[in-house]
């Protein structure tokens, strides 16, 4: 039962992605970019809660502070690194200095990451299944608009929208097995999971705040700034939901 759930939130968190970005070939360009910058103020909210609220309490229930904090703070510098090496990037809009990496690469920077979510889902139902919920949700929110930019991407890159929708997927896909095989890895090496949570909410806050963050400062604006904080506060009142039904 707890591998279905884990596949189920592993396939919503890449092939959904992908199919709703796929969505936008039906928007106006000016649709998209309105949508996306909602959709990125609300996968802020979801990221920063669920690192601070649901995955960071988690990993401290049987394991000292220091260890935790100390993985916590050696993820944001594993991931400022790989970033650094544009392998792993994030970008939400056509015009930024990242896009002058090639579309292989964006592809293979784009698979990496979601085979770390494949462990991250995976690790969170190995905790319990709301925690997982709660780590799934938030993938999936930051995956949506994540994979919106990529598909961007590859189509200012020249690829064609059938050949980037393909592409796309099939660097998607490695959530599936990124999920597989940490669960029977993980399931094996309990001790592991509050480490692996701690890696996790190391990723979401340096996602949240290092790549969204940014991006909602781009927009200046009385009526910008409050639609952006309304949207934020959605997404933290979301996680909280649901650590509060189901503690």
């Amino acid at each position: 039962m707890l591998i279905l759930w884990i596949l189920l939130f592993s396939v919503l968190g890449s092939i959904g992605a992908i199919i709703t970005s796929a969505a936008f070939l039906l928007w106006q360009k000016k649709k998209h970019k309105g949508f996306i910058s909602n959709l990125l103020s609300y996968a802020t909210g979801t990221l920063l809660a669920a690192a601070l609220l649901g995955l960071i309490p988690q990993a401290l229930t049987d394991i000292a502070p220091l260890p935790i904090l100390s993985t916590v703070l050696a993820g944001i510098i594993v991931f400022f690194s790989l970033e650094k090496l544009v392998i792993w990037r994030h970008c939400h809009e056509i015009e930024c200095e990242a896009h002058g990496a090639t579309g292989p690469m964006i592809l293979i920077g784009d698979a990496f990451h979601n085979l770390t979510d494949g462990v991250v889902i995976a690790a969170g139902f190995l905790v319990s299944i709301p925690l997982g919920v709660v780590v799934g949700l938030s993938v999936i929110a930051h995956e949506i608009p994540q994979e919106v930019g990529d598909f961007g991407i590859l189509l200012h890159g020249g690829y064609s929208e059938r050949k980037a929708l393909f592409l796309n997927l099939l660097s998607s896909l490695s959530t599936v097995p990124g999920a597989i095989v940490a669960y029977f890895a993980l399931d094996t090496i309990q001790t592991a999971i509050p480490y692996v949570i701690a890696i996790s909410a190391a990723s979401f806050l340096y996602i949240a705040l290092s790549d969204l963050t940014p991006e909602l400062h781009r927009k200046v604006g009385v009526g910008y700034a409050l639609r952006q904080f309304l949207l934020l506060i959605a997404g933290v009142g979301t996680i909280l939901l649901i650590l509060q039904l189901h503690p």
